[in-house]
């Protein structure tokens, strides 16, 4: 009978950053002291107070041992490699994880670097103490990694949005928000727990859109949230720079340009081309629309403009000067004719 050869099977290397793995540890055994469990916490510390006895240079060593083993033992090690088992198209490409830690939840998020050989993670230290909430965390986050290894996702980690820093944090902002409703859309559909619900994520796409209509705006979520697969880097992109492309996400019965039409009467939304200059903005300044003097002036240039259309911070700059420079040359003109 021939010999079975034994497949070579892969192993996941899942790095940790030691710092994290240093806060994790000391934070699970505060928890488990505060419980009334002390078997653990009094082990690691009389164990922490032997190091001390030991000569100077081998001590780092030492502590660096002792902190992993209780991270172990405290059965912190389960978490990442249990959710990497939900993406085994991800750990078929992966040689390495490395989990560093977030100083903050905002600063959580994944990445892939190394062309696609090594996916590095930020996490908050008290995920791994609170247990439930890092599985969704993880799940989430390694979606986003699914997505970015996809190459019809084709992800540019350099993308550049715009050259404001103001329009770049609410494009980002806006990116960020679109891919978060696809992932977390895509997950709950396979009944999944993830970061947010889709109530959760609707609240934030209201925030960042109020001025859509409301009808409009729950179906443009709605096919946001239930689409099967991700919307690609570009389009998402091209999404969070014009927002007359979002409400063109809502066409079917009505045209694109009708709903655009239709919310012009709201005001401007932040992403939309200003009818005066012709570029996007993000910034409109309403009190201009309202100012009597500058709007005479503005549509001595603009005969068709219309209130409703409002003013970015661009061109109201340029007219409240415009104006100024008006009212000072009709006063020395008043005073030459006096």
């Amino acid at each position: 009978m021939p010999k079975l050869q034994e497949e070579d099977t892969k192993t996941l290397e899942i790095m940790y950053d030691q710092q994290l793995v240093d806060d994790i540890v000391y934070k699970g055994l505060a928890a488990k002291e505060a419980s009334g469990d002390l078997a653990l916490y009094k082990e690691y510390h009389e164990k922490r107070d032997a190091i001390y006895e030991m000569e100077l240079e081998k001590r780092p060593k030492k502590f660096k041992e002792l902190d992993n083993d209780f991270f172990n033992r405290l059965g912190y090690d389960v978490y990442v490699r249990e959710i990497f088992d939900e993406y085994p198209d991800i750990e078929e490409v992966i040689e390495e994880v490395h989990v560093r830690r977030a100083t903050t939840r905002q600063n959580e998020g994944s990445n892939v670097v190394d062309e696609g050989r090594k996916v590095i993670i930020r996490l908050y230290p008290e995920l791994f103490i609170e247990g439930k909430e890092i599985r969704r965390v993880l799940r989430h986050e390694l979606m986003h990694v699914s997505d970015m290894m996809n190459s019809k996702f084709e992800y540019n980690v350099n993308e550049e949005f715009s050259p404001s820093p103001m329009e770049e944090r609410l494009m980002r902002d806006r990116y960020r928000l679109f891919w978060d409703i696809s992932v977390d859309g895509r997950l709950v559909s396979k009944g999944l727990e993830t970061t947010a619900t889709r109530e959760e994520r609707k609240r934030e796409f209201d925030s960042f859109f109020s001025k859509i209509p409301d009808e409009t705006r729950e179906l443009i979520f709605s096919k946001m949230w239930e689409a099967e697969e991700p919307m690609a880097h570009d389009r998402m992109v091209e999404l969070s720079k014009d927002t007359n492309k979002v409400l063109a996400l809502a066409a079917g019965s009505r045209s694109a340009e009708e709903l655009i039409e239709e919310t012009k009467k709201l005001g401007p939304l932040p992403g939309t081309t200003c009818t005066l200059c012709g570029f996007p903005s993000f910034d409109w300044v309403e009190e201009a629309a309202e100012d009597e003097d500058i709007v005479k002036i503005l549509k001595e240039d603009f005969p068709d403009w219309e209130p409703q259309d409002g003013v970015c911070s661009r061109c109201a700059e340029y007219y409240k000067i415009k104006t100024n420079d008006v009212e000072v040359l009709l006063e020395k003109l008043g005073k030459k004719y006096n």
